[in-house]
C-alpha cells in the first residue's frame, strides 16, 4: 500500500486575468490551473488551463518527453483558456494528452478550443500541435479511471461551467473556481444551495470561487461569482474539511487578500481543519499532519 498522501499543486489561483504587478505576486498572478498528484498514478491530472498552465509545461518540458494526461477544463472562458496554447507538451509527438470539457450549447470541446486557437486569435492551430491529443465532450457522470472518479454538476456561471468532484479512494475533492452561490434574485437559490450542499458534503478539499466580499457583490449580482463570506458559511453547513478560497479578483492586492485571510481565519478558523485563501505555487496535502503546506 502505498503511503503517500494525494497533493494538489495550486499553479494559478487569479481569477479573469492575469496580473502581473508586483503589489501581487505574494497570492500570484497566473489565471486557473490546479494539479492533482495521486500516489500510483503516473498520468498528470490537471484541472483547467488558465496562464498557470504555461508554468507547469515548462517544468515538465524540462523533464523530458514521453508525458501523458488528462486535462479537465471547466469552461471555455479566456482565463482558463489562456495558458492552452503555450502549453510545451503539447508540441512533442511522444506526448499523449486527453482533453475533458462539458458542452456548451452546440459546441463540444473539440469546436470550442479550435475556435480558441483559430488563426484569428492565434498562430498555432490545434492541428498543429505534435502530442496525441484527443478532445471529449463530457456529460456529468462520474467517468471512472481506475485509481479516481471525475464526475460534476453544473456551476451557477455566465456559461455552462462544471464544478468537478474527484475521488481518489476514500478521498473527495472539488474544484469550482467560477460558482455564484448566491444566485442574485433567483427564486431557485434554495434548490441550488440544497443540491451544492449535499454535493460537496463531507469533502475532504474545496477549492471554491471567492472573488468577492458581501459589499461587493450587491453590485455584481449576475457577474457568475461568489462572496466569500456564503462560500465559507456553505461550507461549514456542508461539513467541509479543508476550504480553499480561490479566483482571487485581479484588483485586489497583495495587502487586500491578507486583511481578507486574516478576517477567515479570525471568524472560521475553529470551523475547519485548515482554512485559508490561495497562493500561487501551495502544495496542499489531504495526509495529517500538514494538510495545508503552504499556508502557514
Amino acid at each position: 500500500m502505498n503511503s503517500k498522501p494525494i497533493q494538489i499543486k495550486l499553479w494559478g489561483v487569479r481569477g479573469s486575468t492575469p496580473c502581473a504587478n508586483d503589489e501581487n505576486m505574494r497570492y500570484g498572478g497566473n489565471t486557473s490551473c490546479v494539479q492533482v498528484e495521486i500516489p500510483g498514478e503516473d498520468a498528470l491530472l490537471v484541472f483547467d488551463s488558465g496562464t498557470g498552465f504555461r508554468n507547469l509545461g515548462n517544468e515538465l518540458h524540462g523533464n523530458g518527453a514521453g508525458h501523458k494526461g488528462r486535462v479537465f477544463i471547466t469552461h471555455p472562458h479566456w482565463d482558463h483558456l489562456q495558458g492552452f496554447p503555450f502549453f510545451k507538451p503539447f508540441y512533442d509527438v511522444e506526448n499523449s494528452f486527453r482533453i475533458y470539457m462539458p458542452p456548451n450549447g452546440d459546441m463540444g470541446c473539440q469546436e470550442i478550443l479550435q475556435g480558441h486557437m483559430s488563426n484569428t486569435f492565434f498562430p498555432v492551430s490545434m492541428d498543429m500541435l505534435e502530442a496525441d491529443i484527443n478532445c471529449i465532450t463530457t456529460d456529468p457522470e462520474p467517468i471512472d479511471f481506475g485509481s479516481y472518479q471525475v464526475e460534476y454538476m453544473w456551476a451557477v456561471h455566465t456559461v455552462p461551467t462544471a464544478i468537478y468532484k474527484l475521488t481518489a479512494g476514500n478521498s473527495t475533492i472539488v474544484y469550482a473556481p467560477d460558482n455564484e452561490i448566491m444566485l442574485g434574485d433567483r427564486k431557485d437559490v434554495h434548490d441550488f444551495r440544497k443540491e451544492f450542499i449535499s454535493y460537496v458534503k463531507g469533502a475532504d478539499l474545496l477549492l471554491h470561487d471567492s472573488q468577492y466580499n458581501r459589499e461587493e457583490y450587491k453590485d455584481r449580482k449576475g457577474w457568475g461569482h461568489s462572496a466569500w463570506e456564503e462560500v465559507v458559511e456553505l461550507a461549514e453547513e456542508a461539513g467541509v474539511k479543508r476550504l480553499c478560497l480561490i479566483h482571487h479578483d485581479p484588483d485586489k492586492d497583495d495587502d487586500t487578500l491578507d486583511e481578507v485571510n486574516r478576517e477567515v481565519q479570525k471568524r472560521y478558523a475553529s470551523k475547519f481543519e485548515h482554512i485559508g485563501l490561495a497562493k500561487e505555487g501551495q502544495v496542499i496535502s489531504l495526509d495529517p499532519p500538514d494538510p495545508f503546506l503552504a499556508l502557514v
